[in-house]
């Protein structure tokens, strides 16, 4: 016999988590074809390729903020908005480097 369950709880899951979760998502599978795709080009990839990776760390950093403030509301679920700050905090740390290799090569 299944015990009934009770939910003493108040907590949500936060769409601000969420949303940055998500972002964090997009952004990581954005890079992953990126790369496929410059690699496929022998690393000669187009200027094209450079902007929407420009854009996608621009993408990141927003998806990192929205996760600082969604960590700040109360009676929230932790769980999204904890990964997605730390996958786009990876994320926006990982594109930025990419971005001073390809200043300095």
């Amino acid at each position: 016999r299944k015990k009934e369950t009770f939910k003493f709880s108040d907590k949500i899951h936060s769409v601000m988590g969420l949303i940055s979760l998500v972002m964090g998502i997009l952004s990581c599978v954005c890079l992953l074809v990126l790369f496929i795709i410059s690699s496929l080009s022998a690393g000669n990839g187009s200027l094209l390729l450079g902007a929407i990776g420009l854009g996608m760390c621009v993408f990141s950093i927003v998806g990192f903020i929205i996760g600082v403030k969604a960590t700040k509301e109360k009676d929230i679920y932790y769980k999204a908005p904890i990964i997605g700050l730390v996958l786009n905090g990876l994320l926006s740390v990982i594109y930025l480097i990419l971005y001073m290799l390809g200043i300095s090569l």
